[in-house]
């Protein structure tokens, strides 16, 4: 039986996963400078954020004491350099591919998890992520399978592997946050850092080619990224770690291109295929699965071991 705990991680995990499947929506016009719009982002992101955790920042910054390097990372990996990576890939990538490898993200994070935490997949979880993967291979090719046999890579890839390595990674060292440490004022403090260090970055760009001023038509599309799927997004995330753990969260993180397609029709006006159709009903079954079937599993054994005389 699922705990209301549990449960809530699940539904934070799930809100993370639909608000980041729309930052696909919304940055669909904003990948052409991936520095600068990066930097927009997490800068509106600490505007919003701010003057809800500023003060408990300050207090709970002892906390970090022999904690720095760690905390450096984090804000490295998850804000510096994870999003700036995929907007990166999107130069030289197509959207399949990219759909294709951030949906290896699961994947990597329970090999790490494995790795470093001693934590292994159940086998209701190993079948339901498989059942998801095919839902999401089926639901990205339309159905097609050509379009999978034609799959090659490019350096947009290579930049869209790293970025999944870095989340994997990411969401496996936020579990390491202090307990004391309220989550809503690491968050901000992880932006902060985070930000600072794209501005090596954003100094070489102006150097280089100049930057770009982000103009009326995409400031709507920038507050959404910012406060959305910055904030928003990533606040129920950890908090989604802390509660289920970074496997069962991965497995929930497979219903990105499901929602992103959901999304895509409603705001967008594309329309729903029967591949994608039948490609978000074996995500959905997956994820299911993978959350249920070993709570199930085990109140049948229970159910069964009662019922002997």
């Amino acid at each position: 039986m699922q705990t209301p705990s549990l449960l809530i991680g699940y539904l934070l995990a799930l809100l993370a996963t639909v608000v980041w499947s729309g930052n696909f929506v919304a940055a669909r016009g904003l990948a052409d400078a991936p520095i600068e719009i990066a930097f927009w982002r997490w800068l509106i992101a600490l505007v919003a954020i701010l003057p809800f955790a500023w003060r408990s920042l300050l207090t709970s910054l002892p906390l970090l004491r022999g904690q720095w390097g760690r905390t450096l990372l984090m804000a490295f990996l998850g804000i510096t350099c994870f999003n700036t990576f995929i907007y990166q890939a999107g130069h030289t990538t197509n959207a399949t591919n990219m759909s294709l490898l951030a949906t290896t993200s699961p994947l990597v994070m329970a090999a790490l998890a494995r790795l470093f935490l001693r934590d292994r997949l159940t086998r209701s979880q190993l079948i339901g992520l498989c059942g998801a993967f095919t839902g999401v291979l089926v639901l990205v090719s339309r159905g097609r399978l050509d379009v999978l046999l034609q799959f090659h890579f490019t350096s947009g890839d290579l930049w869209m592997i790293a970025s999944v390595i870095l989340f994997a990674a990411y969401s496996l060292l936020i579990r390491y946050r202090p307990k004391a440490f309220p989550q809503t004022a690491f968050l901000a403090l992880l932006i902060a850092l985070g930000l600072l260090g794209l501005v090596p970055a954003l100094a070489a760009q102006a150097v280089l080619g100049g930057l770009k001023v982000p103009s009326a038509g995409t400031f709507g599309a920038l507050l959404y990224i910012g406060v959305g799927a910055s904030v928003i997004a990533f606040l129920s995330w950890n908090l989604a770690i802390e509660r289920i753990g970074v496997i069962r969260a991965g497995i929930i993180y497979n219903s990105v291109p499901l929602f992103a397609s959901l999304e895509a029709a409603l705001l967008l006006g594309e329309a729903l295929t029967v591949p994608q159709c039948v490609g978000g009903l074996l995500i959905i079954g997956g994820i299911c699965y993978a959350s249920l079937g070993e709570s199930l599993r085990l109140r049948l054994e229970q159910g069964n071991r009662s019922a002997r005389p």
